[in-house]
């Protein structure tokens, strides 16, 4: 009836006690700040709120590498591992568009959402959102840089050449030619220092990997291509090298668990007792194009890489 009166329960008679030191009210951990919403009397800013300097930049590569590039891949063109396997497609990070944007766009998408991008308010604290947009535009820069874009003694490498450095076979950057990356060697589109190493941003991944490599991937699909026997099942195979095969080329819809996600991306525990091995050898050369979404074919694996496969897929 008398709503905060005294009370007898505590020494200093009040019923409503002091908050602890550091308490945050909810919602009102300064939202209405440029740090926090990216946004300037409503409209989208462009700058970031605090210093850039490398230690930003590997954080923003990081959180990048593990929230943004299932979709968007590692070099930001919009032809992520997620993509290639039937999802949503990305937009490229390097667009006229995207390239144009202002920082504050940037950070209200990754807090916010848009479209088929789900929000990441929850996984990334403001500081690492901020953090992944000064990597953003660190990528769209590689694509165009000169040396005056770079700090004195340092230079601007074409990727090709990095790539050589880097003791990569010829032809690790064909999957991204006309992929919306710049791969002419007259054109500087990485900024490095020194050589780099495989994984690192200035290196793109391959959305797919095989156990004998790339070129021998090609080989297998120029000897496969219209096939309509199924290959001939082979001895039991080596299941730790189809473990390593798995991750590279089905744990992303799947998962590493090979629980999938079902209905979307089903379950594959005990999938080959289940359907048998010519069904999973079947599927996993051909995929199954319409199912929804689609799972695209892998030419790139070999009869062997698939019979190492089915092994794993068979272990507890």
């Amino acid at each position: 009836m008398y709503p905060q009166r005294s009370t007898t329960l505590f020494p200093d008679g009040r019923s409503v006690r002091p908050q602890a030191s550091g308490t945050v009210a909810r919602s009102q951990l300064q939202q209405g700040s440029y740090f926090n919403t990216g946004l300037i009397d409503g409209a989208e800013g462009d700058g970031l709120p605090f210093k850039v300097d490398d230690t930003v930049l590997r954080r923003g590569q990081e959180r990048y590498n593990i929230y943004c590039m299932p979709c968007h891949s590692r070099v930001g063109n919009g032809k992520g591992i997620i993509v290639q396997r039937g999802y949503y497609p990305a937009t490229s990070l390097h667009s006229d568009r995207l390239r144009r944007a202002p920082l504050g766009h940037f950070f209200t998408v990754i807090t916010n959402g848009y479209g088929a991008m789900p929000d990441y308010s929850a996984q990334l604290l403001p500081q690492d959102r901020w953090a992944v947009v000064a990597y953003i535009r660190a990528l769209q820069l590689s694509q165009s840089a000169t040396d005056a874009d770079v700090p004195h003694g340092e230079n601007v490498v074409p990727i090709n050449v990095l790539v050589e450095r880097a003791g990569f076979a010829n032809g690790f950057l064909n999957s991204w030619i006309n992929a919306g990356v710049q791969t002419n060697p007259a054109i500087p589109v990485t900024v490095q220092s020194s050589s780099p190493t495989p994984g690192s941003a200035s290196q793109p991944a391959l959305g797919k990997t095989t156990s004998k490599g790339e070129a021998n991937g090609a080989q297998v699909q120029g000897e496969h291509a219209g096939a309509t026997k199924p290959p001939v099942a082979q001895a039991p195979g080596n299941a730790a090298n189809g473990k390593t095969i798995y991750a590279a080329n089905c744990s992303v819809c799947h998962q590493p668990t090979r629980a999938g996600m079902p209905p979307v991306f089903p379950s594959l525990i005990g999938v080959v007792d289940r359907v048998g091995e010519a069904r999973v050898r079947t599927v996993a050369r051909t995929g199954i194009p319409d199912a929804k979404p689609p799972m695209p074919p892998h030419p790139n694996l070999t009869d062997k890489d698939i019979t190492d496969l089915i092994a794993f897929l068979r272990t507890k």
